[in-house]
């Protein structure tokens, strides 16, 4: 007979659902998503768990637990989390019991299930009250961290504005990031560090899903560079000043004209030894994704012969999601990764070079990142034509 799942203990379950999860991701190779795991993460967005590697989850959580799962409620599960409530709640004792793959009917059985339902009925109450707590802590937190973020701003505004221009004021700003992240509780780490500012000039490739990764890029990353971002952030109240004082770039994006005089200005800046950094998927939304990137970055490369950097960033989408105000208590990972170089021979063949190094710089930032390729088909907000990055700061 087998035996049922022990659903008397959520986290118990929790643990074992997130340990064969992190198993299975390891052996697909993402690494990235392993660490944080936490079980909210959308199973095939976030985790990259299509349909085939979740029939083979699901076929290892029920070998480990000795049960059959409610294929119904498997089917609709959405995240581990989903998974983990439905093995736990009694709507998933009785599908089982109904499938003929739990014996034991009699009368003494019977007793024993309602028996088990009841407390369950008592675990369901536990976990909405938790989720209720679990909510006010995250409006309490998001208050405090935007309410903290208003008074950074001045402040930091006011010592931006007496400062010189460019790498002095970008150190200062670097500095109140670090220390604002820290105050909030949110923390910011970098990988491959060794990494940045070992190329000389070259461009850092970013995904952008949220207004956090910029500001998270601008703490963590010690180095010269300019960010490419859309005109209209240079005449925002504040924002515009710190674009200004650090010596980013601002580009028109809907003139044709303007987009090649910023292709050129992008390219005379990386022969001078200046480093860009941009987000080529020009904009973000709620959705997660790696994006169609835009080509600027890429063109400005192959153009130059300047490499590529990868910078992928995980956590910033959860963290300030599109669409909302108040910050999530998160933890934001940015990975910068080996350069990738144009090809040698690129001449005569500089589409195809451009074309290569977009693609390979996608396919590094969303294994990094944790979240999967998008197709334009795919995307739901509408994504800048393909030309010159605009970013946002």
């Amino acid at each position: 007979m087998a035996t049922l799942i022990p659903r008397s203990d959520h986290a118990a379950i929790k643990a074992q659902v997130l340990a064969i999860a992190g198993d299975l991701l390891r052996e697909l190779g993402n690494d990235p998503a392993i660490e944080p795991l936490q079980g909210w993460e959308s199973l095939e967005q976030e985790l990259g768990l299509g349909s085939i590697e979740r029939v083979e989850l699901l076929s290892r959580i029920e070998r480990a637990l000795g049960a059959p799962l409610p294929e119904r409620r498997m089917a609709e599960a959405k995240t581990l989390d989903d998974i983990v409530a439905a093995i736990a709640e009694p709507a998933a004792i009785a599908e089982v019991n109904e499938s003929g793959h739990v014996s034991g009917r009699s009368s003494k059985g019977t007793e024993s299930n309602s028996k088990a339902s009841r407390h369950l009925a008592g675990v369901d109450a536990t976990d909405a009250h938790t989720g209720l707590l679990q909510r006010a802590w995250e409006t309490i937190y998001g208050i405090y961290a935007a309410g903290t973020f208003i008074v950074w701003l001045v402040f930091t505004w006011l010592l931006v504005l007496v400062m010189p221009r460019g790498r002095p004021a970008a150190r200062m700003t670097s500095a109140a990031l670090r220390l604002y992240f820290a105050v909030i509780g949110c923390p910011i780490h970098i990988e491959g560090e060794e990494h940045v500012d070992a190329y000389g000039a070259c461009v850092y490739v970013s995904n952008h899903s949220s207004y956090s990764d910029v500001t998270a890029v601008m703490a963590l990353f010690h180095t010269n560079y300019h960010f490419v971002a859309k005109n209209e952030i240079n005449h925002m109240p504040f924002i515009g000043t710190f674009l200004r004082k650090l010596g980013h770039f601002a580009f028109e994006r809907n003139k044709l004209r303007a987009r090649s005089r910023q292709a050129e200005q992008m390219e005379q800046a990386l022969l001078r030894g200046e480093s860009m950094f941009v987000f080529a998927e020009g904009t973000f939304t709620a959705q997660a994704g790696i994006r169609p990137f835009q080509l600027g970055a890429f063109r400005a490369a192959v153009k130059t012969g300047r490499p590529i950097v990868p910078v992928a960033v995980r956590g910033a989408r959860r963290f300030l999601q599109d669409g909302t105000l108040l910050p999530k208590p998160s933890r934001i990972d940015v990975t910068v990764c080996p350069a990738l170089f144009p090809g040698p021979d690129s001449a005569g063949r500089e589409w195809a070079e451009v074309l290569r190094l977009r693609d390979e710089t996608r396919k590094i930032i969303s294994l990094r990142s944790g979240e999967p390729l998008l197709h334009p088909g795919k995307v739901q907000a509408a994504i800048p034509e393909p030309s010159i990055p605009s970013n946002t700061l």
